[in-house]
């Protein structure tokens, strides 16, 4: 976990193909007055992004405080999910996917 931000995915391990449902949110005890927000949302194997999203959303907008975002792998291994607020810090989760 980093500073203000979490970061899950909805289960630890899936199937090839299978929908990978992450969450991010900045935490509710964080009090916040920034206009505007920009998450960085990456998936890593092996130390190399294999996928990548980068949102913004004003103050009131969806996808502020917090951001929901699906994936769906396309070869087994070992992943890190990272999640980056960029005026907030960084948080990040593994998971497994099986053949």
């Amino acid at each position: 976990m980093g500073g203000g931000v979490a970061v899950e995915v909805e289960e630890g391990e899936c199937r090839v193909g299978g929908a990978v449902v992450i969450r991010a949110c900045l935490r509710p005890e964080v009090q916040c007055f920034c206009l505007e927000h920009v998450w960085e949302i990456r998936i890593l194997k092996a130390g190399h992004v294999v996928r990548e999203w980068r949102l913004a959303a004003r103050a009131g907008e969806p996808g502020y405080r917090y951001i929901t975002l699906e994936w769906r792998p396309e070869e087994s291994g070992e992943y890190r999910v990272e999640a980056r607020l960029v005026s907030h810090g960084t948080a990040s989760a593994s998971i497994r996917v099986l053949c």
